[in-house]
């Protein structure tokens, strides 16, 4: 309906009354599908925006419950990574999909599985840094060739409502460490806590901004809703990027 989309919603237009014409037929409507009244039913009411998720790290979705995973092993024991065996990551079919090999572009790093587990065990993150500048780190590399995967059924039923994974590391001194089934944080009914949505934009603003205009920008997001007109939340981005 934006001036920007006319020449695209023109040429959709057209070419949607020549594949009628033809013949082609399109998928049904929801609001003629019985089953799916649990989803029309509450429009005006219910908001299924607020039911998005926050991504903690720069990567797939679904990789991210089994850096999760990591991160609890972490927090109970020492995790040296030249000491790992072997690590087995434990899913859902979707999951166990995703890309092993090394990467070669910043997007492979982030629709990859063993890359971003392998970067947060070597780096402690898996952020912009990671998945730009990191493609042929040998530190990240050799954790990759450490990992394989397991699908898990009982992580299977619970996906889609649940990204899940567990994780099992195997030391060479024969310790093993194993992980809870973890989920993936930031969902809306796993979410990130105000802390730590404020610490992830500081960790990517900081870098471009610097610390004062920052938070200058972070004060003017926060006050959003008694702006008179969002020109000033456009003026306010503008001077924190000169």
């Amino acid at each position: 309906m934006l001036k920007d989309g006319f020449n695209w919603g023109c040429m959709a237009g057209v070419s949607a009354a020549h594949l009628a014409k033809a013949g082609y037929t399109g998928i049904p409507s929801l609001f003629t599908q019985k089953e799916a009244e649990g989803l029309t039913h509450d429009l005006g009411k219910n908001y299924r925006v607020n039911e998005l998720y926050y991504k903690p790290y720069a990567c797939c979705r679904w990789a991210q419950p089994a850096i999760e995973a990591i991160r609890e092993i972490q927090t109970k024991n020492i995790l040296i990574s030249t000491n790992i065996n072997k690590i087995v990551i434990h899913t859902f079919t979707e999951s166990a999909a995703l890309s092993k090999d090394y990467p070669e572009t910043t997007e492979e790093a982030q629709y990859n599985l063993f890359f971003p587990v392998a970067a947060f065990i070597s780096y402690g993150e898996v952020g912009p840094k990671q998945i730009q500048d990191h493609l042929d780190d040998p530190k990240i590399l050799s954790i990759m060739d450490k990992i394989s995967v397991v699908i898990d059924q009982q992580l299977n039923e619970a996906f889609p409502e649940k990204a899940l994974s567990m994780v099992k590391i195997l030391m060479q001194d024969g310790c093993t460490y194993q992980s809870e089934i973890m989920q993936a944080r930031g969902d809306y009914n796993y979410p990130l806590t105000a802390e730590e949505k404020k610490d992830k934009f500081f960790r990517l603003t900081t870098p471009f901004l610097g610390i004062e205009p920052a938070q200058r920008l972070s004060e003017t997001i926060q006050n959003l809703e008694h702006m008179k007109s969002i020109r000033e939340l456009m003026i306010a981005i503008e001077a924190s990027a000169t």
